[in-house]
């Protein structure tokens, strides 16, 4: 047999496979299509059949589920009636929380009010001078005037000659107040051991005042010091080493006057903008430097020897500084006099006998 007809043999003996195995498959679809047809017919029949034998059942048992969907129903009320009231105490416990956090935070925010601005009080925005200093005088200008020269009013009218040359300054002589009002401040140099009783008095007499206090003070006294600022007080600066200013060089005059405003600014987040003269020896250079760093210059109408080291008589002190109060009053004691810890309580009630009440801290502006 030769090659040829041999490949035509192969080639007839594939188709004949190839539509063997297609007569097959035909085969199969069509019995797989036809048993699922009758599949259907029979499940269809026998749910009809179920359906027409179970009507009655079917009611009852509907009957049968909604008894037990009501006693269902009952017993879901009862644990949603759970479930809410557990609910509503959890949501109350919740608000209580958020009400208590509130609070708490409320609190730390007007503490934190409180300690960044010495009071409640928003401070105005910080203003600095422009002032030329090298060309203004650095003579040395001693601070003082005569008591008993006084106006209708009992204010010392010595003080208007220092008002008269200076005014162009950020600088107070005496408060402008001309109603009954009085400002209490008080200096911090370097002993402290009346302070702490000086503050009970005067959160018993409800009185604000203004610490002037030079370095060694609040460096050495954080609690007198924080104190101070969460009962209401203000702190000023009072120098650094309580040095007379004009008889120092301005670079040495500036570190003097910003050292406590620094130290504040870093440890307390505390903005001091007032500034009193050691001794009051000041100069107008120093006047205007004051100015030109953001600060306020205060001096006081009343002061008397509460700094000797022989403590003035109690009773003569108190009959003087009540015999001295006037509208507008800037009264300067020293917190370390143990005569001025004595009068303290009878010179507020004497104050306010008189009609006179105490401003609070002094304004920064």
């Amino acid at each position: 047999m030769t090659s040829r007809k041999k490949e035509m043999l192969r080639r007839k003996r594939r188709m004949r496979n190839a539509i063997c195995f297609s007569v097959i498959a035909l085969i199969l679809v069509i019995i797989i299509v036809a048993t699922k047809v009758t599949l259907s017919k029979t499940s269809g029949k026998s749910d009809v059949s179920d359906n027409k034998a179970g009507t009655e059942a079917v009611g009852t048992e509907i009957e049968n589920t909604e008894t037990e969907s009501t006693e269902a129903s009952s017993e879901n009320k009862d644990s949603e009636a759970e479930s809410t009231e557990s609910a509503t105490e959890s949501t109350s416990e919740t608000e209580n929380t958020e009400t208590e956090t509130a609070s708490t935070d409320d609190a730390t925010s007007e503490t934190a009010s409180e300690n960044s601005t010495g009071s409640s009080e928003s401070l105005p925005a910080q203003t600095f001078g422009s002032w030329d200093i090298s060309s203004l005088s650095s003579e040395n200008v001693p601070y003082g005037f005569n008591r008993s020269d006084t106006d209708s009013t009992g204010r010392p009218t010595g003080i208007q000659y220092y008002i008269n040359k200076y005014s162009q300054y950020k600088v107070d002589f005496i408060s402008d107040r001309t109603d009954n009002v009085v400002y209490l401040t008080m200096d911090e140099g370097f002993a402290n051991e009346q302070t702490s009783q000086v503050l009970d008095i005067l959160k018993e007499k409800n009185v604000k005042v203004t610490f002037f206090c030079t370095t060694d003070f609040v460096t050495n006294c954080p609690d007198l010091l924080t104190r101070m600022i969460n009962e209401g007080h203000r702190i000023g600066s009072h120098s650094k080493t309580h040095r007379q200013m004009p008889t120092l060089d301005l670079a040495t005059q500036e570190e003097e006057i910003m050292d406590v405003v620094n130290f504040m600014k870093n440890n307390y987040d505390y903005d001091v903008r007032l500034f009193r003269f050691p001794e009051g020896q000041f100069s107008e250079q120093s006047l205007a430097l004051v100015e030109n760093l953001g600060l306020k210059s205060v001096f006081w109408s009343f002061a008397y020897g509460d700094y000797s080291s022989t403590q003035p008589d109690v009773a003569e002190s108190l009959n003087l500084t009540l015999s001295c109060v006037h509208p507008g009053a800037i009264y300067l004691l020293h917190a370390n006099s143990s005569t001025n810890l004595s009068l303290l309580s009878d010179f507020i009630d004497g104050v306010r006998a008189k009609g006179y009440e105490f401003g609070g801290v002094y304004p920064v502006d």
